[in-house]
């Protein structure tokens, strides 16, 4: 049987688990081809996996500024408002708001590069003080690397090449940007961030259906394997914005009401034992009496609600106590349609915005982000030519008080 050595190429599942103070999160990502000669791992991981076959295991822990650089005491930035440069997008200046990431670049009158894309957060924002921070997301925070060997390849030479260094490439790129910051909410909303390029009204947009699916196969799975993780037999469960897929196991015994627009796309789903035609954006309370499901699924359309906060309410209400909510987006929409604000948010600063409209409503614990990225794409898959990588998964879930 073959085990891992320092001749040995390998595919490493890592899970990142860490804590803030709303919630839990995973941050799931696949190292495809780790070269345990040339890159770098978090302290005493690849001591630890070294020797294990496929389907070996290890964990570490680290503390703060060990899994990503510490916080020091030049991250800080105090400037004038002024300073923020407010570049055009979608046909709108972007205004500076607290606890929201920016580019560096933003920031070119406070002395940055117009150029940096290095993330900082706005924590503090009043007529004379703009204050920011520029530390990784993670800096302050306890994390738990995870690592599954899924697959060992003997190298036949090393001839040179890139050397990954695997937390910056996991957690470099948004995690942690989920969290609030100070315990106060995020300033999400703001006077145009939920208008849409095409205000044609949707019900007439989706009156044709679509028989498409939005994500990739692997990410399909991935999305109904994290929903049958609190899914139980004989739920009654309200799939919310539903069309032809619902990503539930087809076969665990559920009762499924689907919520959408258009009735063809609802009846050629395989799951659905009932759905109601019902526009979220015109009309945001649901049809339907108080604590009626233990489960309310939302996938791949939170970024199309206009009134997110009001229907979130409402999925408090119709919720049993101690029924599940789940919402699973990824970084593909139809672009007339999404709002500006979901596209002005970085992918993980969605995981967090989805996390305040459930914290709004006081009806939520146990609340948890998901992230899935870096998975080979299908092989039959037609966008495998354009790109290799799988559709990343994004889900937050609570429960209901």
């Amino acid at each position: 049987m073959k085990r891992l050595d320092m001749d040995c190429l390998a595919a490493i599942n890592f899970e990142i688990r860490w804590s803030s103070p709303e919630a839990v999160h995973r941050e799931h990502f696949m190292a495809r081809k780790a070269n345990m000669w040339r890159d770098i791992f978090p302290a005493d991981l690849k001591e630890a996996l070294m020797g294990q076959p496929a389907g070996g295991e290890a964990v570490v822990s680290c503390r703060p500024g060990e899994a990503v650089p510490a916080r020091s005491g030049q991250d800080i930035l105090s400037t004038r408002p002024q300073n923020f440069m407010r570049r055009e997008f979608l046909g709108r200046n972007v205004e500076p708001a607290r606890g929201r990431f920016y580019p560096r670049g933003m920031l070119a009158g406070a002395g940055f590069f117009s150029t940096d894309m290095r993330p900082c957060r706005i924590t503090a924002l009043d007529e004379k003080e703009l204050r920011v921070d520029c530390a990784h997301p993670l800096s302050d925070y306890n994390v738990e690397v995870r690592a599954r060997l899924e697959d060992l390849a003997t190298k036949e030479c090393e001839i040179g090449g890139r050397m990954n260094h695997w937390m910056e490439e996991i957690l470099g790129s948004g995690p942690g940007m989920q969290a609030r910051t100070g315990n106060a909410p995020t300033q999400f909303a703001h006077a145009h961030g939920f208008e849409r390029n095409d205000s044609m009204d949707d019900a007439r947009f989706n009156s044709s259906p679509r028989f498409i699916d939005h994500i990739d196969a692997r990410a399909r799975g991935f999305l109904a394997g994290e929903y049958a993780r609190e899914l139980e037999p004989d739920m009654k469960v309200l799939d919310l914005m539903s069309s032809v897929t619902s990503h539930v196991p087809q076969d665990m015994q559920l009762q499924v009401t689907g919520l959408g627009l258009n009735p063809e796309e609802m009846q050629a789903n395989p799951v659905l034992d009932s759905h109601v035609v019902h526009d979220l954006n015109r009309y945001q309370e649901l049809p339907f009496n108080d604590e009626s499901y233990d489960a309310v699924l939302c996938s791949l359309s939170v970024e199309y609600l206009t009134s997110p906060w009001a229907v979130a309410r409402e999925v408090a209400r119709v919720l049993r106590s101690g029924g599940i909510f789940m919402a699973g987006f990824s970084n593909r929409w139809f672009p007339p349609k999404v709002v500006r604000l979901w596209q002005e948010l970085h992918e993980f600063e969605r995981s967090g915005f989805v996390l305040d409209l459930l914290l709004q409503t006081n009806s939520f614990k146990d609340l948890e982000s998901i992230s899935i990225r870096n998975w080979w794409r299908p092989e039959d898959d037609p966008h495998t030519g354009q790109t290799w990588v799988s559709d990343p998964v994004y889900v937050v879930k609570g429960r209901k008080i």
